[in-house]
C-alpha cells in the first residue's frame, strides 16, 4: 500500500494535521491506538486570548484565534456536527489586588478585556467580594467530539490503523518510510506526551505536565459563560461542566489525586451558591515543553521523519494554525514559522540522531 504521509497519533495535533494534508490534496494513513485516552480527550477546549495571572495577551493570539475559529467552522461543515462556539469568560476577582490589576490592564487598552455590567445578576449563583471582569472573544471547542468524529471518518475512509505504533515494524530511510505493508514519503509524529520517548525527538526540551479536572452536574447554572476564580467552570455540550485544571510538572503518577478533588470541593463550597454533584475525576498528560511553543518540522538528519507536537495546554489554539503551516511547508514548500521550526535544535538533533533506526536506501 502506498500513501504520501503516515501520521502517528490522533489527538488534536494529529486530527488537525491529517485534515490539513487531506485538504491540500494528499493521501494519509493515521496510526492510533484507539484504547489510549489522550490529553486532547480530557481537556477543557478553551482558547483564551489572555493568559496568566498578569493578564497578558497570549502569544500570537491575533492570528491564532480567528484562524482556529475559521478552521473549526470548516470542519463542522464537513462532519455536519456542532464543535465550536464563541463565548466570554466571567472572571471573579479573588482579591482586591486582582481587581486593581484587571482595572489597570483594561485602562491600558487590552482589547480582549471588558467590564461586565451584569455583576448583580450573578450574585444568585456565586459568592464574590471584589467584582468581576470579562474576557472576550474566547472560543470553546468540543475537543472530544472533534477527535472521535474525525476518527470515525478516517475509519470509514480506510485511513486509520487502530493499533499501537511499533518501531520493530518500521523501516526509516531518508527518502521514504515503510511500516508493515505501507510505504510513505514521510512519517509525522503527533504522539502527544509519548513524544518524549520518541528516539528521533527525545532530545527536544520536553516538560510533560499532568492536568486534572472534575466533571460535575450544576443544575440551574447558565451555560452561557466560562466562570473563573482560581478554578475554571466550563460548560460542556452534554449539559455538564468541566472544572479545572491543575498543572503539575512534578507528578509521581497519573492517578486522580484526592488533594485536587478536595481543592475543587472546597472552592465550590465557598464560591458556588448552587448544589452540585461530581460525576467524574479525569487526568491527562500534556505534551508541554520549556519554550511553551510547538515543535514543528522535519528532522535535520532524516527528512522523512517529522513532528507536530509540544503544544502543552494550548493545543486547541495552536493546532489549526501550525498544522496548516506544516502542511503548506510539506506540500508547497512554504516556510515554517521560525519560532516553532525544530531546525532551531538542529545541532542537538543531528548529534543524537538514532542512526541504528536509519536503514540504507
Amino acid at each position: 500500500m502506498q500513501t504520501d504521509y503516515l501520521l502517528v497519533g490522533q489527538g488534536i495535533a494529529g486530527t488537525l494535521l491529517s485534515w490539513a494534508l487531506i485538504n491540500n490534496g494528499k493521501n494519509v494513513i493515521v496510526i492510533e491506538d484507539c484504547t489510549h485516552v489522550s490529553a486532547s480527550m480530557v481537556c477543557g477546549g478553551i482558547i483564551n486570548p489572555v493568559t496568566g495571572k498578569r493578564l497578558v495577551k497570549s502569544w500570537m493570539t491575533e492570528q491564532l484565534l480567528p484562524f482556529a475559529l475559521n478552521t473549526y467552522r470548516k470542519i463542522e461543515v464537513e462532519l455536519n456536527i456542532p464543535l465550536v462556539r464563541e463565548i466570554s469568560i466571567l472572571d471573579f476577582h479573588p482579591t482586591a489586588a486582582n481587581k486593581s490589576l484587571f482595572d489597570e490592564k483594561l485602562a491600558a487598552g487590552n482589547e480582549y478585556l471588558y467590564q461586565p455590567d451584569e455583576a448583580q445578576y450573578w450574585e444568585q449563583f456565586f459568592r464574590f467580594n471584589y467584582g468581576t471582569g470579562g474576557i472576550r472573544p474566547c472560543l470553546l471547542l468540543d475537543t472530544g467530539n472533534l477527535v472521535m468524529n474525525w476518527r470515525n471518518k478516517l475509519k470509514t475512509d480506510g485511513l486509520l490503523l487502530d493499533e499501537k505504533f511499533s518501531w520493530d515494524d518500521s523501516r526509516i530511510e531518508k527518502d521514504k518510510v515503510t511500516y508493515k505493508n505501507i510505504t510513505a514519503g514521510k512519517i509525522l509524529f503527533c504522539e502527544g506526551a509519548a513524544g518524549e520517548n520518541n528516539p528521533w525527538f527525545r532530545q527536544l526540551p520536553w516538560s510533560k505536565d499532568k492536568g486534572e479536572a472534575i466533571i460535575a452536574e450544576i443544575p440551574g447554572l447558565p451555560a452561557t459563560r466560562i466562570f473563573k476564580q482560581n478554578l475554571g467552570i466550563v460548560p460542556r455540550q452534554d449539559g455538564l461542566f468541566w472544572i479545572g485544571a491543575t498543572h503539575d510538572w512534578k507528578y509521581t503518577d497519573l492517578s486522580p489525586s484526592p488533594a485536587f478533588r478536595k481543592k475543587v470541593e472546597d472552592e465550590l463550597n465557598y464560591w458556588l451558591r448552587l448544589p452540585y454533584k461530581i460525576i467524574d475525576h479525569i487526568v491527562g498528560l500534556r505534551p508541554a515543553n520549556f519554550e511553551r511553543k510547538p515543535f514543528t518540522g522535519l528532522h535535520p538528519a532524516c527528512p522523512s521523519v517529522g513532528i507536530l507536537n509540544g503544544m502543552g495546554g494550548k493545543g486547541v489554539a495552536f493546532a489549526p494554525f501550525f498544522a496548516h503551516n506544516l502542511a503548506r511547508y510539506l506540500v508547497h514548500n512554504e516556510p515554517l514559522l521560525p519560532e516553532v521550526d525544530i531546525s532551531r535544535f538542529k545541532k542537538t538533533l543531528e548529534k543524537y540522531a538514532p542512526g541504528s533506526l536509519l536503514s540504507e536506501s
